[in-house]
């Protein structure tokens, strides 16, 4: 691993999406981080990670109250890529997870 892209980095709503010019024909990691809440309580809250329409991964947390901005656990997700064009997608982990401006996500990838 020598280098790392950026690919998104701005706030919510979800879902999020981009697209890249991987850098890498082989092993990459991702690394997401971002925030969440929900209007109900005990519940998990997330974001789904998925490369070319296929799950990679999640990052999330769980939310003990209602109404409050939770920072989700941050994901270093291995995987591999090809060279070329690709599309990284972030999108609600349930139906309780909440997401709006003041929620900030980013991807980056490692290779």
């Amino acid at each position: 691993m020598a280098g790392a892209l950026t690919i998104i980095n701005q706030p919510g709503p979800l879902p999020l999406k981009a697209t890249f010019n991987a850098p890498s024909d082989g092993p990459v990691i991702f690394v997401v981080s971002g925030s969440a809440w929900s209007a109900t309580a005990n519940t998990p809250v997330g974001a789904t990670i998925l490369l070319d329409g296929k799950p990679i991964g999640n990052v999330q947390v769980w939310s003990n109250g209602t109404g409050t901005h939770r920072a989700l656990v941050t994901q270093f997700i291995p995987t591999q890529t090809t060279f070329g064009q690709h599309t990284i997608t972030l999108q609600a982990l349930n139906s309780h997870t909440v997401t709006d401006l003041n929620d900030p996500f980013q991807v980056t990838l490692l290779y």
